[in-house]
């Protein structure tokens, strides 16, 4: 994986480009484990479920610590610039874990302006609003597409169905004529 920070992998190509921050929400699912290496401080919060997480990097003045930490809902972990943190959804009773929502907030410092500028607004809409927006249009397309295929597929599954019901009244009708005796009358 490259060093990019997976929640920037996460988001959608344009906000990349556009240089939208990586704070945001997540849902990591049962079975899947997330990798996040940060740059700036933040708080990453688990909003639903439980999660095993490995935090390393820099621990209380140690390059290459590593500490153990399990998580659950409503429940934060401060992370400094630089450190690694790998989590899992996990369920310590040993059965399937739940799916795991959590949020990262970044501190950085270039977060807090005073006064905003027309183009940070604007900058902050398009990041805000019109990007959520544009992802939700690809979205209930890429869904429009899905329907369509499938609504296609029931109407040859169906048609082929009555097709094939056809020929079987069609077969049972002519064998039923055949084993008929003909009625002549001389």
């Amino acid at each position: 994986m490259s060093s990019r920070n997976v929640l920037e992998l996460q988001q959608s190509v344009h906000a990349s480009q556009v240089g939208c921050a990586v704070a945001g929400s997540w849902k990591l699912a049962t079975g899947q484990a997330v990798s996040l290496h940060t740059r700036a401080p933040g708080v990453l919060e688990i909003a639903r479920g439980r999660v095993w997480l490995t935090l390393a990097g820099s621990l209380n003045h140690l390059p290459g610590a590593a500490a153990d930490h399990v998580l659950q809902a409503g429940e934060r972990l401060a992370v400094a610039p630089g450190q690694h943190v790998v989590m899992e959804a996990w369920n310590p009773f040993g059965g399937a874990a739940d799916a795991v929502a959590f949020r990262w907030k970044s501190n950085s410092p270039s977060a807090t302006a005073t006064a905003p500028t027309a183009s940070a607004i604007a900058h902050d809409w398009e990041c805000a609003v019109v990007q959520p927006l544009r992802d939700l249009v690809h979205a209930l397309a890429q869904g429009g597409r899905a329907m369509g295929a499938a609504v296609v597929d029931v109407a040859g599954a169906g048609g082929q169905c009555a097709a094939g019901l056809a020929r079987f009244v069609g077969h049972r009708i002519a064998h039923q004529r055949q084993r008929a005796p003909s009625c002549v009358q001389p």
